[in-house]
């Protein structure tokens, strides 16, 4: 029986290893992570060209998975579904976009199937950033939806706009009241708790 499989995923980080192989870690689309080694990738067009495996791409994933538990699966093909170009429009939205990888690469599992929470979080958070008018009040909305999923914040009354609303539609958050004050006083503080809680809480045992 073949163990080629085929599933979608963002990718999160790649690494280049020897001469021309990468390594690459992606979310499934049930939120779990998986690493793969996409051999000759530096070389082959065919199968890896335009920069197809950069990270923040939604991307198809064709794989050969790994016999060894926790071992790497053999990258066979990727195609692209999205490259959410809009996020590379400028310096600061990229910065935002790489931070969320991190946020989420840091979480995630191997072999997770039950966090698609995960996933549709980063999805529709990577869509919606090169969109909106606020990158600020964006990196709030997506930290504490964050915390907040991964239960480790407490929450306070000034958050419900940012815990309510859904990170696609996150513009809306300005026609409640006054939050750009709440992102002024607390975004600092909020990436604070997540920088805490990433190295206390570190699932994939990577350094910061």
């Amino acid at each position: 029986m073949s163990n080629t499989q085929q599933q979608r995923f963002i990718i999160l980080k790649k690494t280049k290893y020897s001469e021309a192989d990468l390594i690459i870690h992606a979310l499934s689309a049930e939120g779990a992570k998986k690493s793969f080694i996409a051999r000759s990738a530096l070389r082959s067009k065919k199968r890896f060209g335009g920069g197809i495996l950069e990270p923040t791409h939604f991307v198809t994933l064709t794989y050969k998975e790994s016999k060894i538990e926790g071992g790497l699966n053999t990258l066979n093909e990727a195609a692209l579904i999205d490259d959410f170009k809009l996020i590379r429009s400028d310096y600061d939205r990229l910065e935002i976009a790489l931070f969320f990888l991190n946020c989420v690469y840091r979480v995630s599992l191997e072999g997770d199937d039950n966090s698609h929470f995960l996933f549709n979080l980063l999805g529709h958070a990577l869509r919606s950033l090169g969109l909106t008018q606020n990158t600020q009040r964006f990196k709030m909305h997506f930290c504490l939806k964050f915390l907040f999923q991964q239960g480790v914040i407490a929450i306070d009354d000034w958050m419900a706009p940012f815990l309510k609303i859904n990170i696609s539609e996150s513009d809306k958050i300005d026609e409640v009241g006054d939050t750009q004050k709440h992102v002024i006083e607390y975004l600092d503080s909020i990436e604070s708790q997540i920088l805490h809680y990433l190295k206390t809480a570190d699932a994939s045992g990577a350094e910061f």
